[in-house]
């Protein structure tokens, strides 16, 4: 209503002839100019300034679970309002919520349904996002994607288009292959974050791609306090890097890292490490070795105490039994 009121003020100052009240349009045009611009600077976001902690690095088996099916694909967020972030893991069949605080309990089940995805892809493929108040799964094995979310303290899903959610796009893959196809750039997945901040609080949007050679790109940008106006700031690669990986601040200082796993074999023994962008020679500092293969990583507050942590799930190749692990 404001603003309608200071459009026809405006145009009635433009139009109209000279008067002896020109003066108090004026000034009534100044009034409403004034107090638009007090009412957008007062939705405009404060920089908070990240509080550095410092990791225990702690690994804990939290459990295993037998999932029926290999899991493919992981996300991270608190949609049941517990105040505490729940894991969910997609398989081929099912999208799974799992609860990591204290004991790891399983908490709800949704299948995927409707027609099977023609032709299959060569290996399963899965992706995960949060969308919300839901997680999108989508999964090679079927056509349509799934949208998961809490309906009380009932897990539902309903399905939605085809393709994969990939930071805000829907990817498709390569016909009959287990990669995506973006661009001219084969990919096995991409990572983005928009809600870092560096040390002195400002905005951070940080974008990783993993090429089908396991070479992952890292582009960082800052951007103003209302995060529309983002510049790229710097940008990194990173060599021997597995399917499963995150980005997050993980010690609070302002500086993004990268949790990812390793571009081994499958059978092979794998790996966890948690790298600052910009340390020298890639240095980790921390690095945990597993026996089976690391199929997800995320970084997400599981216990409620205002310190996200990093949880990794492994599984032995084609196992449908999962182990959960907290690493700080």
């Amino acid at each position: 209503m404001v603003r309608g009121v200071f459009a026809v003020v405006l145009w009635c100052a433009a139009v109209a002839p000279a008067r002896a009240d020109d003066g108090y349009l004026a000034r009534l045009a100044s009034a409403v100019r004034a107090q638009l611009d007090e009412a957008a600077a007062a939705h405009v976001t404060k920089p908070v300034t990240p509080v550095p902690v410092t990791p225990r690095w702690r690994p804990q088996k939290l459990g295993s679970l037998d999932l029926g099916a290999p899991v493919v694909a992981i996300a991270a967020a608190d949609l049941d309002g517990d105040g505490k972030a729940e894991i969910y893991l997609v398989t081929s069949r099912e999208v799974i919520a799992v609860g990591v605080a204290g004991k790891l309990r399983e908490l709800g089940r949704v299948a995927f349904t409707g027609e099977p995805a023609v032709p299959a892809s060569r290996d399963v493929v899965g992706t995960a996002v949060i969308d919300g108040t839901a997680v999108i799964a989508g999964v090679s094995a079927w056509a349509k994607d799934l949208r998961v979310e809490w309906h009380g303290k009932a897990l539902t899903g309903r399905h939605g288009a085809g393709g994969f959610r990939v930071c805000g796009d829907r990817m498709q893959l390569a016909t009959g292959r287990n990669h995506f196809r973006e661009g001219g750039t084969a990919l096995f997945g991409a990572r983005c974050r928009d809600d870092l901040t560096d040390a002195a609080g400002m905005p951070l949007r940080v974008r990783g791609e993993l090429s089908i050679t396991g070479a992952l790109e890292v582009t960082v940008s800052k951007c103003g306090a209302d995060r529309t106006e983002c510049q790229p700031a710097s940008s990194f690669q990173y060599r021997d890097v597995g399917v499963a990986f995150d980005i997050a601040d993980v010690d609070r200082d302002g500086t993004p890292d990268l949790v990812a796993s390793s571009a081994s074999a499958p059978g092979d023994a794998d790996a966890v490490r948690v790298i600052m962008l910009g340390a020298p020679g890639g240095k980790p500092m921390f690095k945990r070795q597993f026996q089976g293969g690391v199929a997800g990583i995320v970084v997400a507050d599981g216990d409620g105490n205002g310190v996200p942590e990093v949880i990794a799930v492994v599984r032995l190749p084609g196992a449908t039994r999962a182990d959960v692990w907290r690493l700080d």
